[in-house]
């Protein structure tokens, strides 16, 4: 019988998955003519799922694979909203 990600991990991914709902704010408040950042926060919510999904499918055999993709999920939502919240004036 194949093993089950227990429900208290699929709660902590459900929880690091929550800042996708964010994502309208986000788009609202994109720095004018940054087309990086636009890229960036338009990828992000598909990342998100995606990397939520392939940490709640890992973690009966790989638990710490699906450790470092929450890492990764905290590590990018960071950046993002830094991203957006912060822009840089890039010169060019």
């Amino acid at each position: 019988m194949p093993q089950k990600t227990p429900i208290w991990m699929t709660l902590i991914i459900i929880v690091f998955l929550l800042p996708v709902f964010s994502c309208p704010f986000l788009i609202g408040n994109l720095p004018a003519g940054d087309e990086v950042a636009k890229t960036f926060v338009w990828i992000y919510p598909f990342y998100m799922v995606l990397s939520a999904w392939l940490a709640w499918s890992a973690y009966p055999r790989r638990p710490y694979v699906s450790w470092i993709l929450l890492i990764l999920m905290a590590l990018s939502t960071m950046a993002v909203w830094t991203i957006v919240l912060h822009p840089m004036d890039v010169v060019y």
